[in-house]
């Protein structure tokens, strides 16, 4: 008889399953082990980390502690103090309830925990793979302490998709701001090493935030309170004329549970929409409602929050802050009557409300859209396929009226020099609303993207620095410009310190988290240096990639994207017909280093046929 192939697997190998689900990262073992100290009654946490969380994880509380009893049980799979029956999954007050956290932390590190309670009752353990080395007595005061060593000892590969010290360690720093935002009245201490990064004192939310974004930023933000069909949305928001936030600035929370949603953030961005298309507001939104309205527990991590009613939720938070914006208004224009009509749309499964105007409170600056990028290539040899972009597109009417040329080599309309008896000569070139650059030669027009066309050639130019070892001209300022970082910044900041002051920028410490420009690249304006320098560290914080190259691309990406020409810049022409000719002496002339196209052509074979009865 043929034996049983299907087995069941042994508990070793079922704990690092469900550790593989749970723990993605070091930055998910701090959330996991942050939370249990919250649900534990904390009022101080302190975080401490080594090698991006790699080698070494430190939690310790001053909450009510485990007993002895206790504490023999919470390294197990499915111990958990917070469920009863059920019932209780559906009306969550806590913040961890599955009992899968500390079991799926020890199943793949070196854990010790040091626990106690008010009366004394408590003890030490030590784990490794989540098997008991030892144990202890403890007698300090009541509170917990975990100490992670070694995460992913016994699965090396989950270590080879880790990301760089840097990049592991800003996504930890991500998850104490995000907390320490839920949880203002509680002190945090976050160290890298024996250097304090970051120390939340107990207060207001807007004192957390000053401590967590910068007061610069913070000071400025509009408070949030509005509720409608029992959905209440509270916290901070940037006022209209401020919209150049950060990615990581932008903070959403249900019943202090940080989380993320795509439906929120668009209701966010719609409700922003008519200030530009490319602004990026300071949100801390925090959401409550019924139990029966939401569901977290459909993601292991905790990340998202699923919605009864999306639509409603949609609504009810772009209301929230259209209401803002016109309370904020209000007070500045008391005599002024701002009601806005809204109606909604039949959206089906896509919450998207369609409004019949713009809001008369709204007075946005009307810009052309830049191009829309596509998703980025990391293979910056990689050709990529793409349709033409809607917002050139729409100079005429008919798609078939104009294309992109082609990306692959040897083919498309690329302008090249007509034989030595009729050289090719540059077109005649101007401007289209300060965006697009549009000239006519013998075969038609040509049109291109002034911010993609110069992100092409300062990327490549920032790309051979980095890699020469060379350094980029740089002019010293007299007097030299204030800057204030984020937490995050600064973290960021003293990772690409140096192959920033490569790029043409000096930047150095002057207080606190007040740092000062000292020279900036030649041709940059003085008046883009602050915002160029956000945006750069803004760019650096998304990778994730240890690779050095991909660490270089990321950060000469970044550069180019900050310090090149933006959409309204009016230029000269003769910066216009240097942008061109730049253009076509890069190694990819056809693509911006995110891979959007950086010109087109419209022959005069098309045009004809446009004008035809």
């Amino acid at each position: 008889m043929k034996s049983a192939e299907i087995h069941i697997l042994t508990d070793e190998i079922i704990n690092k399953i469900a550790a593989g689900e749970v723990i993605e990262r070091p930055a998910s073992a701090v959330k996991e082990l942050i939370e249990n100290s919250i649900d534990a009654g904390a009022t101080r946490i302190q975080v401490q980390i080594e090698q991006g969380g790699k080698k070494k994880i430190l939690v310790a509380d001053n909450g009510k502690g485990m007993g002895k009893e206790d504490l023999n049980l919470c390294y197990l799979r499915h111990t958990t103090s917070k469920l009863q029956s059920a019932d209780d999954l559906f009306h969550l007050q806590t913040n961890g309830f599955r009992g899968e956290a500390v079991a799926s932390i020890a199943a793949i590190s070196k854990m010790t925990i040091s626990t106690a309670t008010e009366d004394g009752d408590g003890g030490r353990l030590i784990l490794k793979g989540g098997n008991i080395e030892d144990e202890q007595t403890y007698t300090s005061g009541h509170g917990t302490t975990f100490l992670i060593e070694d995460l992913f000892f016994n699965t090396p590969v989950r270590r080879t998709f880790l990301g760089s010290e840097t990049s592991e360690g800003t996504r930890i720093l991500d998850v104490v701001l995000k907390t320490a935002i839920a949880h203002p009245e509680i002190r945090f201490d976050y160290k890298v090493g024996d250097k304090a990064v970051f120390i939340g004192v107990p207060g207001e939310l807007r004192s957390r935030l000053a401590e967590a974004i910068g007061s610069g930023v913070a000071k400025n933000l509009l408070p949030v309170d509005y509720t409608e069909a029992g959905v209440h949305v509270s916290g901070y928001i940037s006022p209209t004329t401020e919209t150049n936030g950060k990615r990581h600035h932008q903070f959403l929370f249900m019943r202090k549970r940080p989380i993320e949603s795509k439906v929120i953030a668009k209701a966010i961005s719609q409700a922003y929409e008519p200030y530009g298309a490319q602004c990026k507001p300071v949100t801390v939104l925090f959401l409550d409602m019924p139990d029966q309205e939401f569901d977290v527990n459909v993601h292991p991590a905790k990340r998202e929050v699923r919605f009864a009613n999306q639509n409603l939720v949609f609504l009810v938070v772009n209301h929230a802050i259209r209401d803002t914006f016109q309370k904020d208004l209000e007070a500045k224009s008391p005599f002024i009557d701002l009601s806005a009509s809204m109606v909604q749309a039949d959206t089906g499964d896509a919450p998207v409300p369609q409004y019949q105007a713009a809001p008369a409170y709204s007075a946005p600056i009307y810009k052309i859209p830049e191009v829309p990028r596509t998703n980025e290539v990391s293979d910056r040899q990689k050709t990529n396929s793409y349709s033409v972009a809607d917002d050139v597109q729409d100079l005429f009417s008919q798609p078939e009226a104009g294309k992109i040329i082609s990306l692959e080599p040897g083919q498309g309309n690329v302008p090249e020099p007509k034989p030595e008896s009729a050289p090719w000569t540059p077109p005649t070139l101007f401007q289209i609303a300060n965006t697009y650059i549009a000239g006519e030669d013998a075969e038609g027009l040509l049109i291109i993207d002034q911010h993609a066309a110069h992100s092409r050639i300062l990327y490549e130019r920032a790309l051979a620095t980095l890699e020469n070892g060379s350094d980029l001209d740089s002019q010293e300022l007299l007097f030299p410009e204030l800057i204030e970082f984020s937490k995050m910044e600064k973290q960021v900041f003293s990772s690409v310190e140096m192959q920033l002051k490569k790029l043409g920028f000096f930047v150095e410490h002057f207080g606190g988290d007040t740092f000062q420009i000292r020279s900036i690249p030649s041709a940059l304006p003085l008046s883009r240096a602050i915002k160029a320098v956000h945006q750069f560290l803004d760019s650096c914080a998304e990778t994730g990639d240890a690779d050095p190259k991909h660490i270089t691309d990321t950060i000469a990406k970044a550069w180019s994207k900050t310090n090149a020409y933006q959409a309204g810049d009016k230029l000269k022409p003769e910066e216009m017909a240097q942008l061109m000719g730049q253009l076509m002496s890069t190694e990819e002339p056809l693509k911006s280093p995110y891979g959007a196209p950086t010109l087109m052509r419209i022959t005069l074979d098309e045009l004809a046929k446009k004008f035809k009865h």
